[in-house]
This record gives structure tokens, C-alpha cells and sequence, in this order.
């Protein structure tokens, strides 16, 4: 006669792994703590503090506090600018970038831009940022483009990055340099012209 299991090896594991919970109580702490305190100011000691885990295991998962924040930052604004695949890759473009002015217009758009600027002096927020938070974001406009690629909207050696610089530097002009605003108009007006600026550069010779 076989042996009887345990009963706990005999029901389904319910809820996430323990490491995934621990990620997501990290990512939150360092959203609250970003959000009151600073970059500057907040620590991994207090961000560990405040999701109930060891540094050791924070240190497991990034190299430093600037990763957990953009990380943090990116997974809290994931649903605000997260397009559903449509089989039109343009109006996912215009989507796209709709949606990333909405969120830039708010407060959101005062921390990115606060973000780049200490970049520029901290090698440690630049890589954080563009490994974080600017990369993903690209690759899911990338993946886009190419969906326009594969319907024969645009030719498919266009330099994709370019294409990025295209449709979102405008954008990120105003959110820095404020030399005109981020407003109604523009989130109504700016993304079908700046796909319209692409299918310029990108269409078939």
C-alpha cells in the first residue's frame, strides 16, 4: 500500500511566490518613500525598513537605491500608459504617446524631470534610469514600430531608435527645458503629428 502524503503536498500552492511578495513590498516602500522624502534622502536601510525585509535581500534584486526607485516608478505608472495590442499600429503609437503626455502633465511628470536633471551629474541615476525606467518604455514603443513594420507601414530598415527620438523628443523638450507647455492641447494635437513625422521618415522607398 502506498504511503499517504502530507496533506500539504497534496493542495495547490495559492498566492504568489514569497520572493514576488517581497519584491512588491520593496517596490512599494521605495515609491513611499521616494514620493516624501527624495532620492536624495530616502535610504535601502528605510526602504527595507518599511517593507519588513534585509537589506541582503534588496541587494539581491538591485545594485542600488536609484534601481529600486525608477523600477518602482516605472511598475506604479505601468497602468497608466499601458496601450492594448490593436491590429492598427499607428493609433497604438498615437495611444502611446497620448498617454505618457497625460502622465508627464501631472505630478509624475515633475518627478521624471527632476529625475533627469540629477542624472546628468550621478553616473548612478543615468544607468538606473535608462536600465529601468527610459528601456523598458522604448521597448515597448519599439515593439510597436515594428508592428507597423510587419504591415507594411514603415520600411523595415528604418533606424529605430531614431524613430523613438521622433516621435517622443518634442515631448520631453517641453517636460525639461518648459518653453512651452504640456497641456490639453498639445496631448490632443501632438502624438498624430508626431506619427505622421514618422511615416514621413519610415515610409517604403
Amino acid at each position: 500500500m502506498a504511503a499517504v502524503q502530507p496533506e500539504s503536498t497534496l493542495l495547490p500552492r495559492v498566492g504568489r511566490p514569497r520572493s514576488e511578495d517581497c519584491r512588491h513590498k520593496v517596490l512599494a516602500a521605495a515609491d513611499e518613500l521616494f514620493a516624501r522624502e527624495g532620492l536624495a534622502r530616502m535610504s535601502v536601510d528605510a526602504i527595507a525598513q518599511v517593507a519588513g525585509v534585509s537589506k541582503a535581500t534588496i541587494y539581491r534584486w538591485w545594485p542600488n537605491k536609484s534601481a529600486i526607485v525608477m523600477e518602482a516608478l516605472l511598475t506604479s505608472t505601468e497602468a497608466e500608459v499601458h496601450v492594448p495590442i490593436s491590429p492598427f499600429p499607428e493609433e497604438d503609437l498615437i495611444a502611446k504617446i497620448r498617454r505618457t503626455v497625460a502622465l508627464f502633465r501631472g505630478p509624475r511628470g515633475r518627478v521624471v524631470a527632476s529625475l533627469i536633471g540629477q542624472a546628468q551629474s550621478d553616473p548612478e541615476i543615468a544607468e538606473a534610469y535608462r536600465q529601468q525606467l527610459l528601456g523598458p518604455r522604448r521597448a515597448a514603443m519599439r515593439a510597436a514600430i515594428e508592428r507597423g513594420i510587419a504591415a507594411g507601414l514603415y520600411r523595415p530598415d528604418i533606424d529605430q531608435d531614431l524613430a523613438i527620438d521622433i516621435l517622443y523628443g518634442p515631448l520631453y523638450q517641453r517636460l525639461l527645458l518648459r518653453h512651452a507647455p504640456l497641456d490639453e492641447a498639445f496631448e490632443r494635437d501632438y502624438p498624430p503629428i508626431a506619427v505622421a513625422a514618422l511615416r514621413v521618415y519610415a515610409a517604403r522607398k
